[in-house]
Parts: structure tokens; sequence; C-alpha cells
């Protein structure tokens, strides 16, 4: 039974360190929500960081639910007794299937987003980006930051720009633009680590709150905006932006199932060595 028991403390150690590791993800995204730019991309009609927000503040009470799990799963260890052996199976059985229905809902929400980004970011790209004060200016926001995250231009290319409402109103202004400033290479591409350790630490601690991809700085706008496209070679990026922002989102995805998963997988090893303490108990009190 001693056996037992350090092994049932060690699962639930571990279980305790996935939840300080869920709690470190909620709070990163807190200090960090610049990634609510980029799923302000998939989610249409709201705000860039109330996405980020709801899903940092998910993880932070998940987070807070797994570890008082795991304090009492250390507690049911120590204490072997089989009322709180098997209160916190119950517990345990309850978050699992938690996770696992949040990691489905999590999958089926990705594929269904992806299935009609295309069309809808060729829409919105063409009627709403830097419009008019009327417009989605958060989705115009959004789409510079994705461009000059990824170094990317428009959905599918830089010709994406030609013909659109905010193409029309550069005719009509005299800027006569072919591309916003963020498809252009950069002169402040130095801060283009948003998102790292020193750039959250310099936010929170240095209230550095710098936006460069709302106040882009082309290495050279000229060639960046001349027609000629072996002249603006090097100068402006020409990718599409659709396959890189896909690819970010399945991955961070991913990362969140995965976490999911290899959590309910050590709970479900609690659960087990929980069940042979509780007969090893048992059996103990029946002789």
């Amino acid at each position: 039974m001693k056996y037992l028991k350090v092994a049932l403390f060690t699962f639930n150690l571990l279980i305790w360190l996935a939840g300080c590791t869920v709690l470190v993800i909620g709070a990163w995204l807190l200090l960090e929500p610049s990634k609510g730019h980029i799923l302000n991309l998939f989610v249409s009609d709201v705000k860039p960081h109330e996405t980020i927000n709801l899903i940092a503040y998910s993880l932070l009470g998940l987070g807070f639910i797994v570890l008082t799990v795991g304090f009492f799963g250390c507690r049911a260890a120590l204490r072997g007794n089989q009322c709180i052996l098997a209160t916190y199976m119950s517990m345990l059985v309850a978050l699992i299937v938690t996770e696992l229905v949040t990691a489905a809902i999590g999958g089926l929400m990705t594929f269904q987003i992806l299935s009609d980004l295309e069309e809808r970011l060729t829409n919105k790209l063409t009627v709403d980006y830097g419009h008019d004060p009327t417009s989605d200016i958060p989705f115009s926001h959004s789409l510079d930051f994705a461009q000059y995250k990824f170094n990317c231009c428009g959905i599918h290319g830089d010709d994406d720009y030609n013909g659109t409402a905010w193409w029309r109103d550069g005719q009509i202004s005299g800027s006569r633009r072919q591309v916003p400033l963020t498809c252009c290479v950069l002169k402040n591409n130095e801060n283009k680590n948003t998102g790292s350790p020193m750039s959250v630490v310099s936010r929170v601690f240095h209230k550095n709150n710098e936006k460069p991809w709302l106040h882009p700085q082309p290495k050279d706008e000229a060639a960046c905006q001349i027609e000629d496209e072996e002249a603006h070679e090097g100068y402006r990026h020409k990718e599409g932006c659709l396959g890189k922002v896909t690819n970010w989102l399945q991955c961070e995805s991913f990362t969140l199932v995965f976490l999911g998963m290899a959590m309910a997988g050590i709970q479900t090893f609690g659960i087990i060595t929980s069940a042979f303490l509780c007969r090893t108990i048992r059996d103990m009190q029946e002789e």
C-alpha cells in the first residue's frame, strides 16, 4: 500500500504541474493579447481582444480547478481514506470528461471556422479593409498585424488589393498605393518578436505598448509601391496570408487539444492508482 500511496502522490504532483502550466498559458494570453488580432480574423463581429480574453480566463479557471483536484488528490494519497479517495476519483472523472469534451468542441470549431475562412476573408478584404470609419476597423488592424507578423500580403497575394474599396479610396485621394504599408519590407522589423518573453516583460514592466503594425516604416516605400514586379522585388511581400494564418490556428488548436489529452491521460492513471489503493485498503480492513 505504501508504494500505491507514493505512486498516487506522484501522479498528483504531475496533475498539479499540469494545472500550473494551464495557469501560465492563461496568464500569458492576458499579458500578451496580440494573438487576439489574429483570432479576430477567424471570428467575425467581435472586438480584437474579446476572444483572446475569453480563452485566457477559461484557461485560468481550468488551471485553478486542476490545481484544486491535484491538492485534494495529494491529501487523499497521504490520508489513505476510502471516502476521500472515492470523492477524488469522482472529481477526476468529471474533470476528464470536461477536458475531452472541450478538446472535441475545440477541434470541431476549428474545422468549422476553416471551412468558410477563405471566402469570408476575401469578401471582407474587398469591402471592409481600410475603407472608412464605418467599416470593420478591427478587421483592418487584424489583417495589418497578420501581414506584419507573417511577412505576407493580402489573402492570396499582393494582387488582392487591386479594385478593393481601399484601393479605390486611394485612387480618389491621390495616394495611389498598390498595397498597404504592412505589405512592404519594414525597417522596424526588429520588433517582430511580439509575443516573445522579452516583448511581454518590456510591455508589462516598461509600459511598452508600441504597435508597429499600425505605424509601419517601409524600407523603401517608393520601391514597394511601384507596379513593376521586378522593381519591387525585395521590397514587398507577395505571398498571401491565408495559408500562414490557417497553419497558425491549426498549430494553436493542436497544442491546446494535445495539452487536454495529456492531462486526461495523467488523470486516468490517477484514477487507476486510486482504485487499486481503495481495493488494498478494503482488503486490509476485511482481514
